[in-house]
C-alpha cells in the first residue's frame, strides 16, 4: 500500500467539507435555540457529503424545536438501579444533572467521584464541539493506583421531557494496576423526545483494567449521540460491550488509542432495531505501540424498515509491530425493507502484523429455520431462537450475570420471544 508516511498515523477523517446552505441554516437555528453562537462551534455541520455522516441523517435533530432539558428528580416508577439483583454502586443523572438523593455513592478508599463543569472533552467534529460548549454537568471518576473496586459502578442516565436537549460529560481515570467495572445504562420514558449527548474521556493506566457495559433503552422519539474516547497505557485492558435495546436514533462513536506496549481492547455490540429506528456504530481502534491486541464483534438484527450503520477502522501505525487485530460485523435483515450499511476498514503501516476484518449481511439461514421447524417449533419460535443464538456471543460478554439476564429479558419482552419459566 502506497501512502505518505509523513502523515501516516494521524487517522484524520476529513471534517471540513462545507455543508450545503440548507444544512448550515438548520445548524445555526439549532445552536440559536440552545443559546450558542455559530462562531463558537468548530467544523461545519454534519451532512451526507462527509463520509462519517453519509448514512446517518441529522435533520431530525437540527430541525427539532429543542430547548435545554430541565433538571428533575428521578421520575416515579423509574428505578435508580435498573438491573434487578445487581449489587452495585449507583450514580443517577436526570436530564444531565446529578440526582444525589437517588444515587448510592461508593465509600471506597481510592475511588473518588466528583462533579464539576471542568471535565475534559474532545472536539473532533461539529456535534462534539457543540457538546463541549454546552455540557453543564461534568462527572469525574478516579480510581487510585492498585485499587480494585469491590463492586461495579452503575451510571444511570435518565431522560425525561419533550423536545428537550441534555448534555453530560464524564472523565474516567483508572490508575496503574487498578481495576473498575463500569456500567452505563440510559433510560428515556416512552413519551420523551429530543436529543441527548454524552461524552466519555477515559484513561486506563499501566497494567490497569476497565470493563464497560453500555445498555441503551430509549424512547422512539429520542436521538442519542455518545462519544467514548479511550487512552490505554502499556499492558492495560479495556472492554466495552454495547447493547442497544431501543431508540429512535442512536449513534455510538468510539475511539480507542492503544498507546503502550501490550495493551488489549475488546469492542462488542448488539442492536435489534424495529419500525424506523436507526442505530449507528462508528469505531476507530488506533494501534500506536507494539505487541497490542484488539478484537471487535458487532452483530445486528434489523426488523421492519429500520436501518443500521457499522463503520469500523483499525489503524496500525509504523511502530506498532506484532499487532494482532480482529474486526467483524455480522448482520441479519429480518425484513425486506430493512437496510444495513457496513464498512470495516484496515489501514496498516507496519509489516509484521496479524490483522483481519470481515462483514456479512443476509437473512436468517433457511436450512436452520427448516431444522428448527422440523423439530416442532413454529416459524416465529424458530426465528426467535436463531436471533437469540446470533446475538449470544455479544450478550454473554456482558460483565455480570444479572446484567445479561436483564438485557435478554428486555429484548424478549420487546420482540415477543418466549423465555424460560
Amino acid at each position: 500500500m502506497q501512502s505518505d508516511l509523513s502523515t501516516a498515523g494521524t487517522h484524520k477523517v476529513p471534517v471540513d467539507v462545507p455543508a450545503p446552505a440548507a444544512v448550515s441554516g438548520q445548524a445555526e437555528a439549532f445552536l440559536a435555540r440552545l443559546g450558542v453562537a455559530a462562531s463558537d462551534v468548530q467544523y461545519p455541520a454534519p451532512h451526507r457529503r462527509l463520509e462519517r455522516w453519509k448514512y446517518t441523517p441529522v435533520q431530525g435533530i437540527l430541525t427539532a424545536p429543542l430547548r435545554h432539558a430541565e433538571a428533575e428528580a428521578l421520575p416515579e416508577g423509574v428505578p435508580a438501579n435498573p438491573v434487578p439483583g445487581l449489587d452495585a454502586y449507583c450514580l443517577v443523572l436526570v436530564n444531565g444533572s446529578v440526582d444525589l438523593a437517588a444515587s448510592v455513592l461508593p465509600v471506597v478508599e481510592g475511588l473518588t467521584l466528583s462533579f464539576s463543569t471542568a471535565v475534559e472533552t474532545q472536539s473532533e467534529d461539529w456535534f462534539s464541539s457543540v457538546h463541549a460548549k454546552i455540557a453543564p454537568t461534568g462527572v469525574r471518576i478516579d480510581v487510585a493506583a492498585n485499587v480494585v473496586v469491590d463492586r461495579p459502578l452503575l451510571v444511570h442516565e435518565v431522560f425525561s421531557g419533550v423536545d428537550a436537549a441534555a448534555f453530560c460529560s464524564f472523565q474516567v481515570d483508572v490508575a496503574r494496576n487498578a481495576q473498575l467495572d463500569l456500567m452505563h445504562w440510559v433510560t428515556s420514558e416512552g413519551t420523551s423526545s429530543g436529543f441527548a449527548s454524552g461524552s466519555w474521556q477515559i484513561r486506563v493506566g499501566e497494567n490497569a483494567g476497565l470493563g464497560m457495559d453500555c445498555v441503551q433503552r430509549d424512547a422512539d422519539g429520542m436521538h442519542r449521540l455518545t462519544y467514548v474516547d479511550v487512552d490505554q497505557a502499556a499492558s492495560s485492558r479495556f472492554r466495552i460491550h454495547t447493547a442497544t435495546i431501543s431508540g429512535g436514533w442512536v449513534r455510538n462513536d468510539l475511539k480507542i488509542a492503544l498507546n503502550g506496549k501490550g495493551a488489549d481492547a475488546v469492542l462488542h455490540g448488539a442492536f435489534l432495531p424495529v419500525a424506523q429506528e436507526r442505530v449507528d456504530n462508528h469505531t476507530t481502534v488506533d494501534h500506536r505501540a507494539a505487541h497490542c491486541t484488539s478484537s471487535e464483534l458487532y452483530r445486528g438484527v434489523l426488523h421492519d424498515a429500520s436501518s443500521g450503520v457499522f463503520n469500523g477502522k483499525v489503524f496500525v501505525r509504523p511502530d506498532a509491530q506484532l499487532t494482532n487485530a480482529y474486526q467483524q460485523s455480522n448482520n441479519i435483515l429480518a425484513s425486506e425493507k430493512a437496510t444495513m450499511n457496513a464498512k470495516p476498514e484496515l489501514e496498516i503501516y507496519a509489516d509484521d502484523v496479524q490483522c483481519s476484518h470481515g462483514c456479512t449481511i443476509g437473512q436468517l439461514d433457511a436450512d436452520a429455520m427448516f431444522y428448527c421447524q422440523a423439530r416442532g417449533l413454529d416459524a416465529d419460535q424458530a426465528r426467535a431462537l436463531l436471533v437469540q443464538a446470533f446475538i449470544a456471543d455479544v450478550v454473554h460478554g456482558l460483565g455480570h450475570a444479572e446484567l445479561r439476564e436483564e438485557v435478554m429479558h428486555l429484548l424478549a419482552k420487546r420482540h415477543g420471544w418466549q423465555t424460560e419459566s
